[in-house]
């Protein structure tokens, strides 16, 4: 720490201004004398503050690890999203396929039942034709008569019933075949994606175990507050969470960062993100440390 001039009155101030914050208009340039005075209690503070500095350099070696697992899921590229849409998609075509097929046998059902009735119906008006040479009365005969018509307008009802089922059953066979070829495609694209999946993550299985591992120790060094920043920063920029300040510049976005905030960074006594991009800002002088 610089040594301190005896003057009294010159302590006097500068303990004032160290308690304050404030700027203190004197003779000397502003450029000159005040920005000395400055910088010189901003060493006090660094001296006397904790610093943060293993912190950020886990932040620091997170990036590294997670830089390194975002790599291989890009080699996977979008095998993993690609597989589970193709098996949701083939989930709801074979409910789909099921319910049509549900469908499909009521109306069988419903068809074999309307064939049963007019076979009996039909026997019965038979049995009506021959009782009709051996009435005795016309009442009889009006009733038989009756009875033939109403059987008949039942045989007429019924057929316009099985017309209309034979239509639906046509585009159903049709429907239920087109989606049993769509669910078998599938089913073989799914395999094909999932077989290739597992191959890369054979190839990286031992990389990836070895990585979070890693991942683990390091984040068990943070404390759930840190450990909470940059999980979130993480999700946002896979394996770039942490930034370099550079020459006042954030080596994420590139934008530029207030030349105050750029000394506060590089004290190392609080964490600071990017007010453009909203990643951990770390000074590059803790690089070389």
């Amino acid at each position: 720490m610089n040594e301190i001039n005896p003057n009294t009155e010159d302590n006097e101030l500068k303990s004032e201004t160290a308690e304050s914050g404030s700027h203190i208009e004197t003779g000397i340039g502003e450029d000159d004398g005040a920005s000395k005075f400055q910088h010189y209690f901003l060493e006090e503070e660094e001296s006397n503050a904790p610093k943060l500095t293993e912190i950020l350099r886990a932040f620091l070696r997170l990036r590294e690890i997670d830089a390194e697992l975002a790599e291989i899921e890009e080699e996977k590229g979008d095998l993993p999203e690609s597989i589970e849409k193709l098996r949701t998609q083939n989930e709801s075509m074979k409910k789909e396929y099921a319910e049509k097929k549900q469908i499909l046998n009521s109306l069988v059902e419903e068809k074999s039942k309307l064939e049963q009735e007019d076979s009996s119906f039909e026997q019965k008006i038979g049995k009506y034709d021959e009782q009709k040479y051996n009435v005795r009365s016309n009442e009889e005969y009006d009733e038989i008569t009756k009875a033939v018509d109403s059987l008949f307008e039942q045989v007429k009802k019924n057929e316009s019933r099985l017309k209309e089922i034979e239509g639906i059953l046509s585009g159903l066979d049709v429907e239920i075949e087109d989606l049993e070829n769509k669910i078998a495609d599938q089913e073989k694209e799914a395999e094909e994606k999932q077989n290739l999946l597992d191959e890369l993550n054979e190839q990286y299985k031992q990389d990836e175990v070895a990585l979070r591992e890693k991942r683990n120790s390091e984040i068990g060094m943070l404390d759930e507050s840190n450990r909470f920043l940059y999980e979130n920063v993480n999700k946002m920029y896979k394996g770039e969470a942490a930034a370099i300040v550079r020459k006042g510049n954030c080596s994420g976005c590139y934008n530029s960062i207030p030349p105050q905030r750029v000394i506060e960074i590089r004290s190392a006594e609080k964490i600071f993100t990017c007010q453009s991009c909203g990643r951990i800002l770390v000074a590059e002088e803790i690089l070389g440390n």
